[in-house]
C-alpha cells in the first residue's frame, strides 16, 4: 500500500466501495448503520440498486458513484457525499434529484398510491454556516401540526466538520451514534477512534484493501486532484473579485467625495455627468475643483482622458 497518498472516506470512489456490494455482509452492515443512523428507517433488507464500481472521468462521476439503494419495504435512498459547494446552491439540486426519483416511479395514469419515499443523505464536508447544526432534515410538513406524515420527499445534510466544534463542547467519549459516525468519516484513516467502533474497524480494512488495489487508487487520487483544482479556481476567482470589489469600492468612495464636493461649488449644476467614472477621473476633477477651473474645462479635460481610454481599448 502507498502511504504517501491518503484518501479521505469521504472520496466518492472510496465512499461506494465502502457500501457498493449487495453480496458483502460488512458492505450491507456499513449501509445499514449509516442509513438507520440518519433517518427513522429500519432496514430489513437493503438493495444497491447502481452496485456497480465503474471508475469513470471525473466529470462523470455524479452519474456513477452516488448509492442508490432500495429497502424490502419499497422506500428509496440516495447516499451522495459532497467535498464542496455553496449549500443553497446544493439544496436546490438535491432537490431536484429527489423530485425527479419520485416522479420516475410511476406513469401519467399509473395509481399515486404506488409512490414510495425518496430519502437523500447528503454527507457534507464543511460546516453550516447558518445554524452551525450537524444535522439539518428538509422533508414536506403539516404547517400546524409540523407533522411529514405522508411526504414523499426526505432530505438529510449532514455537515461533517462541525464535529470538531462538538467535541470542543461534549468531548469525544460522549459522541452519539450519528456523532461518531460523523467523526469517522471527517477524519478518515487518521481517525483516533478508528479501531473502537465495529464501523470503524471495517472501513479501515476496506480502506487498506483500497489502497491496495492501485487502479481505484489512482482514480481516488484524480478525483482528490480534480476537487483541489476546482477549489483553487474558486479562490482564486474569489480573491480577484475581492481585489476587484476594493478597486470599484475606492471609485465609489472617490465619486462620492468630487459629488459632494461638486454641489457645494456648483449647487445649481446637473451633476449626472459625474457618473460612472474611473478612480484617475474622479482624482483630476476633485484637483481641478479645488483649482477653482471652470465646469467647461473639467468637462473638457474628462472628455480627452475618456477618448484616450477608448483609443487603447480598440487596440
Amino acid at each position: 500500500m502507498n502511504e504517501e497518498i491518503n484518501i479521505p472516506f469521504y472520496n466518492d470512489l472510496l465512499f461506494k466501495y465502502f457500501v457498493y456490494n449487495n453480496e458483502d455482509q460488512d458492505c450491507m452492515y456499513l449501509l445499514k448503520t449509516i442509513i438507520e443512523t440518519v433517518t427513522p428507517i429500519r432496514c430489513k433488507e437493503l438493495h444497491v440498486v447502481n452496485s456497480e464500481l465503474i471508475p469513470s472521468r471525473y466529470g462523470e462521476k455524479k452519474s456513477i458513484l452516488d448509492v442508490r439503494v432500495q429497502t424490502e419495504e419499497g422506500e428509496f435512498i440516495n447516499i451522495e457525499v459532497q467535498s464542496q459547494g455553496i449549500f443553497e446552491s446544493l439544496h436546490k439540486r438535491f432537490q431536484f434529484y429527489v423530485f425527479k426519483n419520485i416522479a420516475s416511479q410511476i406513469e401519467s395514469g399509473d395509481d399515486y398510491r404506488k409512490l414510495q419515499p425518496v430519502y437523500q443523505i447528503v454527507l457534507f464536508n464543511d460546516e453550516d454556516q447558518e445554524h452551525h447544526e450537524l444535522i439539518r432534515e428538509y422533508a414536506s410538513l403539516d404547517k400546524k401540526y409540523h407533522d411529514d406524515k405522508g411526504s414523499l420527499y426526505h432530505v438529510y445534510y449532514i455537515f461533517l466538520k462541525e464535529i470538531d466544534r462538538i467535541i470542543e463542547e461534549k468531548g469525544k467519549d460522549n459522541l452519539d451514534d450519528l456523532e461518531e459516525l460523523s467523526y469517522l468519516i471527517e477524519k478518515g484513516s487518521k481517525c483516533d477512534r478508528i479501531n473502537l467502533t465495529k464501523v470503524g474497524r471495517i472501513m479501515k480494512n476496506k480502506y487498506d484493501k483500497f489502497m491496495e488495489d492501485m487502479n481505484l487508487r489512482e482514480e481516488a487520487w484524480a478525483y482528490e486532484k480534480a476537487e483541489f483544482d476546482k477549489k483553487a479556481h474558486y479562490y482564486d476567482g474569489e480573491a480577484k473579485g475581492l481585489a476587484r470589489g476594493r478597486v470599484e469600492g475606492k471609485a465609489e468612495g472617490k465619486a462620492e467625495q468630487v459629488v459632494k464636493f461638486y454641489q457645494k461649488k456648483y449647487p445649481n449644476e446637473d451633476e449626472r455627468w459625474l457618473e460612472n467614472l474611473t478612480e484617475k477621473q474622479y482624482d483630476e476633477i476633485f484637483d481641478k475643483l479645488l483649482n477653482d477651473e471652470s465646469i467647461d474645462e473639467i468637462k473638457h479635460r474628462i472628455d480627452e482622458m475618456k477618448k484616450v481610454v477608448s483609443f487603447f481599448m480598440k487596440i
